[in-house]
């Protein structure tokens, strides 16, 4: 029940009733999103989902928290819990943040305890492992610059917590693991915001990762591992309130070579290639 707490919380303020409070300066606002699957930078990490967001900013300067709650599996009997918290700064288009990603295995909220090698071979970490992760990243708006132009670059770079590239005494024998060594996978992303009538965007993403990270499963080096469709339909109502409808179809093509030209439904880590999703949100601001 502990563990559940925080996401109670934040449930409870997703859907109470909002009341709008301005002050100069000051930006605040509070959501959640119910979606069927949770898809992320080309990864399939969840079915049915609730995603509470809560977010306070002050001249750019913005605090975020973010939480997934989903089903391990289609019995709903057990969740697989995950809170997000986001520091960024924005100017002029350019925003920089750094944001930590814990997963309610156990551990505290920062810690960065590494596997022992016998631990990462048996897949059995107990309390020489954490799963908490951190990264860093830098975002680019070009549409808050020139309206005319709504596409968004952005890259981040794991530099904390669970991301580990296994070493072998020969490469070709999986059994003769020898070490471990961060991988600071990394995510490069280009998205275009093209607005449509009746209130609609559709949004194409491009996403990419330069080297052997863990968006292409530590398999290969460069991979385009997200090619994605939005298309989103948003109704304010008033001031301060938002309806928030979406679907989306997303592309892992990480993998792929030459001799793999089609590929196949599942990767080697049996995560699908092929997704999608539809989800609504509500949001208060």
């Amino acid at each position: 029940m502990k563990k559940l707490f925080p996401f109670l919380m934040f449930a409870l303020v997703a859907v109470m009733p909002a009341r709008a409070y301005e002050f100069p300066g000051f930006e605040w606002e509070v959501g959640a999103d119910i979606t069927s699957a949770y898809l992320w930078r080309g990864i399939k990490l969840g079915g049915l989902a609730f995603q509470p967001d809560v977010s306070i900013g002050y001249g750019g300067l913005k605090l975020e928290g973010w939480a997934n709650i989903s089903p391990v599996d289609y019995t709903f009997k057990e969740l697989a819990p995950e809170l997000d918290l986001t520091l960024s700064y924005t100017i002029a288009g350019f925003t920089i943040g750094v944001n930590h990603q814990y997963y309610f295995d156990g551990s505290r909220f920062i810690d960065y305890r590494t596997p022992v090698l016998a631990d990462y071979e048996a897949e059995n970490y107990g309390k020489n492992y954490a799963g908490n992760e951190t990264e860093v990243f830098a975002q680019f708006a070009l549409g808050d610059v020139v309206e005319k132009v709504p596409l968004t670059v952005m890259w981040s770079t794991y530099v904390g917590g669970d991301d580990w590239i296994p070493l072998y005494e020969d490469a070709t024998d999986p059994e003769k693991l020898t070490g471990l060594k961060r991988a600071y996978s990394s995510y490069l992303e280009f998205t275009y915001d093209a607005e449509l009538p009746l209130g609609f965007t559709l949004s194409p993403t491009i996403g990419m990762t330069p080297w052997k990270s863990m968006y292409n499963y530590y398999e290969g080096n460069f991979s385009v591992n997200n090619i994605s469709l939005k298309l989103n339909w948003e109704l304010e109502v008033g001031d301060h309130f938002a309806l928030d409808v979406y679907a989306i179809g997303m592309l892992n093509t990480a993998g792929i070579n030459k001799n793999n030209i089609i590929p196949a439904i599942s990767n080697s880590y049996n995560n699908q290639r092929l997704n999608g999703a539809i989800g609504v949100g509500l949001w208060f601001f």
